[in-house]
């Protein structure tokens, strides 16, 4: 495909991820020139450099790294995001305002570092609680700005119940919390400036900048191809080109919305010439894009957080995360291959393909900062900073191996603007899931609803589980997997762990449920940017991207109840798992497309079919053959009927072929 590299430069030098282009067609994102874009640029780079020189060279703090790392929010959003539709490219003086406010909050902050930390929350001053305010409504509403309404909401909803909570029923009935006490634990390590946005002004932001330099030294021209030479010629060829793609886009961004933005823009309209429906084709891309938020090895901002929270090392994350990745992508290539059989839907000719030693001759050397990270990461036990500083630095110089590929000082500079600008979502959900952690621990509040689900469950980890997914999702429509995982943590990890799955586990299933409801209607957030690629309804995308993702949805009761599948055991353990939860989601996948063995799946055979892949969720050796039996019975029955295809008019087999 010659013309692709030129297609994908573009695309991914653009600079932009999700949030910026729906921000874009929703009118509030602001196109800027003369003095405030060059402030935006100037402010950009230097807060790249900060990063870098304050996590290689020199750390200049806690409370200041993450200080500074706010203040790019507050200088930053007011700029590049309008604080309503059709407010326009200038500058209002609200927008001013915001930024001097901003930075008066940091400067006291600053100064008043080293006294602050010993009377927040206890005998605040009359300047801790103006400045405090000040920055809980700014952090308010650069979220409304960036994410939207959903966590603000969530945010307000607490303070409420933090100042009012003596008048609810009893059940949810708490002690009620004094305005100035409320501000003064929020303004502080406790609150705003807790442990997500340490999380973001670390690792995260490392990270981001880390796939802008990927970006744009071109290393998604090389994935592309590369999905193109390695799935171009299977059948459904244009959307297993997708999920690859998606997968291994997914270590840049970490974001599904930026997944599809990226990658979607070219697959999504292959997959329509090649005759997928247009609803298909967006729902491919949206269920192969959220699975690149789970992707190792960077997982999104969601893996670093968990590694706090779970008190488990990043490179544990990692490990344990790889099964369950490949069964999602499996899963989704399963179902895409069925599709595909369906309608006697065809790779693509070797001739539209580039071929994989050219690839690999082209770009192969892109494959090196990956390479190196996996290896610190996983062998030598690095710390995610210095895994991430270091790939960086390996990226730089390999760039100037090919000159297409060139890192010079303008695509650098580009890239600081990139990851400054990329960072925004990110920083205002992890300084407002601060917020949120610090009225869970003002209020009780998730203490509450960690025992109302172990009440509910009865003790049976299965329903247990059940609810969790159901109330994960629940908190986490409309809002980014980030901020979802963090509230759904905070409130029901506890009752996971009481119950007696392992905190890692725990931590896992909450984080894929998270990232999952970016699939899950009414809201669907995916599916919304893969309709308007695709020309289709974003509702209808939304509904057949669920069904699609449906085989997912089991996979993290699999690995609950199978440590193995997180790489926990022995390694004969670990492959019995593999193969089991292989078979698990091809038998689920199968029964739900009513498609097996290249002919249609009877519904009689479908519901046992299905039953036989739940029976293999659960550990142990019984239930295992139980699951296995059924899914062999099923398929001799399916095996001696006669061979067809749906489309019979569409086939090109003999008709005795299978027989």
């Amino acid at each position: 495909m010659p013309a692709s590299n030129t297609e994908h430069s573009k695309l991914n030098t653009s600079g932009t991820i999700g949030s910026d282009d729906s921000a874009k067609k929703n009118g509030k994102k602001r196109d800027l020139t003369g003095l405030p874009a060059l402030i935006v640029v100037l402010t950009s780079i230097a807060g790249a450099i900060f990063h870098v020189y304050a996590l290689g060279i020199e750390s200049p703090g806690v409370w200041n790294l993450r200080i500074f790392h706010l203040l790019l929010a507050f200088i930053l959003v007011p700029l590049l995001y309008a604080g309503w539709r059709g407010a326009g490219q200038h500058i209002h003086w609200t927008d001013c305002l915001m930024i001097m406010a901003g930075g008066g909050s940091a400067v006291y902050l600053i100064i008043e570092a080293q006294d602050i930390i010993w009377r927040y929350g206890v005998a605040p001053t009359g300047a801790d609680l103006f400045f405090g305010a000040i920055t809980i409504l700014l952090v308010l509403e650069i979220t409304r700005r960036t994410i939207g309404w959903p966590l603000v909401i969530v945010v307000l909803v607490l303070i409420f119940y933090s100042l009012f909570g003596n008048y609810f029923p009893s059940i949810f009935k708490t002690h009620s919390t004094s305005v100035s006490l409320m501000i003064s634990y929020l303004y502080s390590m406790d609150g705003i400036y807790g442990i997500p946005l340490g999380v973001s002004s670390t690792y995260v932001f490392l990270f981001i900048l880390f796939g802008a330099m990927l970006r744009l030294s071109r290393t998604g021209d090389f994935y592309m191809d590369l999905a193109y030479s390695v799935a171009g010629r299977v059948r459904g060829g244009p959307a297993q080109v997708s999920v690859l793609s998606s997968a291994l886009f997914g270590t840049m961004s970490g974001s599904g919305i930026a997944n599809v933005v990226t990658t979607g823009t070219l697959t999504i309209p292959l997959m329509i010439r090649a005759r997928f429906e247009r609803v298909f084709a967006a729902s491919v891309e949206s269920v192969a894009s959220t699975g690149g938020q789970f992707m190792p090895p960077v997982m999104g901002a969601g893996a670093f957080l968990m590694a706090e929270y779970a008190r488990v090392p990043y490179t544990n994350i990692i490990i344990a995360g790889t099964i369950p990745a490949f069964l999602f992508f499996l899963s989704v290539v399963i179902t895409i291959d069925i599709e595909a059989a369906k309608n006697d839907l065809k790779g693509l000719n070797s001739e539209e393909l580039p071929h994989l030693t050219s690839v690999l001759r082209r770009w192969g050397h892109l494959s090196i900062p990956i390479l190196v990270l996996i290896y610190m990461l996983v062998i030598d036990r690095s710390s995610p900073i210095r895994a991430a500083l270091f790939a960086m630095g390996v990226t730089f110089f390999v760039s100037w191996l090919r000159k297409e590929s060139r890192l010079g000082l303008q695509r650098l500079k580009d890239a600081a603007i990139s990851a400054s600008k990329g960072s925004l979502e990110v920083i205002t959900a992890c300084a407002s899931a601060g917020l949120v952690m610090g009225l869970f621990s003002l209020t009780g509040i998730s203490l509450k609803i960690s025992s109302m689900v172990v009440s509910l469950s009865g003790g049976v980890v299965l329903i247990a589980l059940v609810l969790t997914a159901l109330v994960t999702i629940l908190l986490s429509m409309g809002l980014p997997a980030t901020a979802a995982y963090i509230i759904s943590a905070s409130m029901i990890a506890r009752a996971l762990e009481a119950l007696g799955i392992p905190i890692l586990a725990a931590h896992l299933f909450i984080f894929y449920f998270a990232c999952l409801s970016g699939l899950t209607p009414p809201v669907a957030l995916v599916a919304f940017p893969a309709g308007s690629i695709a020309g289709a309804n974003p509702f209808s995308v939304g509904l057949q991207a669920f069904k699609m993702a449906l085989p997912a949805f089991i996979i993290p009761f699999m690995f609950v109840h199978a440590p193995a599948m997180l790489m926990q055991g022995t390694p004969w353990t670990v492959l019995l798992a593999v193969i089991s939860g292989v078979i698990g989601v091809w038998a689920f996948a199968s029964a739900l497309n009513g498609w097996l063995l290249r002919r249609s799946l009877a519904f009689y055979l479908r519901v046992p079919l299905l039953f036989g892949a739940l029976a293999l969720i659960f550990a142990g050796l019984k239930s295992d053959m139980i699951g296995l039996g059924i899914i062999i019975i099923v398929s001799l029955a399916q095996w001696r009927k006669p061979f067809r295809l749906k489309n019979s008019n569409l086939s090109s087999c003999e008709p005795n072929e299978s027989e």
